[in-house]
């Protein structure tokens, strides 16, 4: 007997722009501790680090610039309505 699918939960309320922006500052923040290590990474061969989160904090700008666009889009209420999420507060 097959069993039965349980429900989708509710979709949460929260703000993009800001979830993204946290990212990106954890992003700029690992950038920046390993500038300040950067002999020490070169030594052991992690030297690709730096470039991950340099790649890390340019997507998260690009992410932030979309979100808010985004955001502006739902209130102006210029997205179809089934890509709408709940309002942001």
């Amino acid at each position: 007997m097959p069993r039965r699918r349980k429900p989708d939960p509710e979709p949460l309320d929260v703000d993009a722009v800001r979830v993204v922006t946290v990212g990106t500052a954890l992003w700029a923040a690992a950038l920046l501790a390993g500038l300040a290590n950067l002999s020490r990474l070169r030594a052991d061969g992690h030297l690709w680090w730096m470039t991950t989160c340099l790649a890390g904090l340019l997507l998260g700008l690009w992410g932030i610039y979309v979100t808010r666009r985004r955001r502006v889009s739902l209130r102006r209420g210029q997205v179809p309505a089934e890509e709408q999420q709940p309002p942001l507060s």
